[in-house]
């Protein structure tokens, strides 16, 4: 029986920005790095994890996740590991786009997906969106299961995490968008909601 003292304690944070984070285009896989505002936003938010109490982080491989991670791992002197499992979904050719033009392009099905994601598949996207849910559900459940008794801090992207969070709640894919959050400040998991979602009681 798993319970919530063989599990890990799991606080969720996106990373901090990019140029095209602020230029609100979709970044997906694109291996960008964090711009001279992330970087700020990445050392100004370091020391507010103090109180969090962390025993080490585990990030997302893509360039702006790992930067994010390595900041905080510095500043907090903890492990610092990386997982391919936390990468974001890739937007095919809606990458680089800003988010605004494709809600107005009316030639283009991304509204679709945008209000449902398992509607449709991402044009030139590389991996179906429940193949990335169930991607993102062994990651989360693995890093449950591994490092019992240990508080973790996982760094990843919004759209991936929204995923996530429709699993987590037990919600229709079709809430994706409300779930997206675009806030760096980490969100701690509760051991229960996670334990019971996975049905492991």
């Amino acid at each position: 029986m798993t319970t919530t003292k063989n599990t890990a304690k799991i606080i969720l944070a996106r990373h901090c920005k990019t140029t095209w984070n602020i230029e609100k285009r979709l970044v997906g896989i694109s291996d960008q790095p964090l711009c001279d505002f992330g970087l700020q936003e990445a050392h100004e938010t370091a020391p507010k994890l103090e109180r969090l109490a962390l025993d080490r982080i585990i990030s997302s491989p893509l360039k702006r996740a790992h930067q994010t991670s390595e900041i905080y791992s510095k500043h907090l002197k903890i492990p610092l590991l990386i997982e391919q499992g936390l990468r974001e979904i890739d937007h095919g050719t809606w990458n680089g786009i800003k988010l605004e033009e494709l809600l107005n392009d009316k030639s283009s099905d991304f509204k679709i997906w945008y209000n449902d994601p398992t509607t449709i598949p991402i044009p030139g996207g590389t991996e179906p969106i429940t193949d990335a849910q169930q991607r993102i559900k062994k990651t989360i459940k693995d890093i449950l299961l591994t490092y019992p008794g240990e508080t973790v801090l996982v760094v990843m992207h919004k759209h991936i995490r929204s995923i996530f969070n429709c699993f987590l709640n037990g919600l229709h894919m079709n809430n994706f968008k409300a779930n997206i959050d675009d806030s760096v400040l980490p969100i701690e998991l509760s051991k229960e909601q996670l334990i019971s979602a996975y049905g492991l009681e």
